[in-house]
């Protein structure tokens, strides 16, 4: 079997080949573009059957979605290393050196250590689509908070006005662009999702804000794993440290995965509480036990993140029987 590891930067990816019958390793490095993945694919099939290897990297946002859509199309199974995975594994071997090419041999030898045990990965067109949708809107609402903030320090400079009207005129223009954008993106997701609406209707206290980041996410996903698992890959499962009666530090949650999310969870959290009675009655029962606000807040948000993969699983089995 012979192991390619991958280690992908902005212009370029080095390559490191390990093969599991000697300790030898080679190294390439190819440009980071069609060029570069056609030479490397020439390269392999021309030198090692294609059927006996194991390919991977890391994730790392979009100068991997190139190459992906590339071995996709080429129908060559890949692996998606995960960074926080990989780096135990580099500081449980103490390995030092920190190169590109060193980089692309510990993903080769992780690919080798765990191979038995990883699932070829793919890739989601659909949820890199809408998080393009998501980065626009979510960069657009910041800009807006950016004009208010200025805006209200000229509200009361005379001196001043022409500015301050500039100013209002761009904050309602970005406004307008991101109410554009959002509607767009619900007709976008009404395509894939045609009973959205029952969705949002479903959940009270829920908004477009957080179904249109929470449902990309786990669309193509949320029949294959548990909520418990769902749950952690965004982040919102409870992390433990205790050993023996001398190591008890206090419980938190990993805050893994996509942190957008989790904010639109915790905003949906506080509507929740004011306009959802069973949430409030849970809400106010957490605080009735002893438990701090912020940590009764974000166990409704877990409930609101469950609520949704729940909802949209059934909602997405009814469907599917229906056609």
């Amino acid at each position: 079997m012979l192991y390619v590891g991958i280690d992908i930067s902005k212009s370029k990816f080095d390559v490191c080949l390990k093969n599991d019958s000697f300790d030898t390793s080679t190294f390439l490095a190819f440009p980071n573009d069609f060029k570069g993945f056609n030479s490397l694919l020439v390269f392999l099939s021309s030198s090692y059957d294609l059927n006996k290897l194991y390919l991977g990297f890391e994730s790392t946002s979009t100068y991997m979605i190139p190459l992906q859509k590339f071995l996709e199309k080429k129908q060559i199974t890949y692996m998606l290393v995960n960074t926080i995975s990989l780096n135990h594994f580099i500081k449980y071997n103490n390995f030092q050196n920190k190169t590109d090419q060193r980089d692309s041999f510990y993903i080769a030898l992780y690919l080798e250590t765990f191979a038995t045990s990883q699932n070829s990965s793919s890739i989601s067109q659909f949820r890199n689509f809408y998080k393009m949708y998501n980065t626009s809107i979510n960069l657009l609402m910041k800009m807006e908070v950016q004009f208010k903030g200025i805006n209200d320090s000229l509200k009361y400079s005379d001196e001043r006005s022409d500015l301050h009207l500039t100013m209002l005129s761009m904050q309602k223009y970005i406004k307008s662009i991101r109410v554009q954008i959002t509607d767009d993106l619900i007709k976008e997701i009404m395509i894939n999702i045609p009973y959205y609406d029952n969705i949002k209707s479903d959940l009270v206290g829920v908004g477009d804000k957080t179904l249109l980041s929470v449902l990309p996410l786990i669309f193509d996903i949320s029949d294959k794993y548990t909520i418990k698992q769902l749950q952690s890959f965004i982040g919102l499962n409870p992390v433990y440290t205790q050993s023996g009666s001398s190591v008890n530090k206090r419980q938190f949650i990993s805050k893994r995965g996509d942190v957008q999310v989790r904010k639109m969870l915790y905003m949906s959290a506080l509507s929740s509480i004011r306009y959802n009675d069973f949430l409030r009655e849970k809400y106010q029962r957490l605080l009735a036990n002893g438990k701090p606000k912020k940590v009764a807040l974000v166990a409704i948000s877990a409930h609101i993140f469950r609520a949704i993969v729940s909802k949209l699983n059934y909602y997405k089995l009814n469907y599917e029987v229906k056609n």
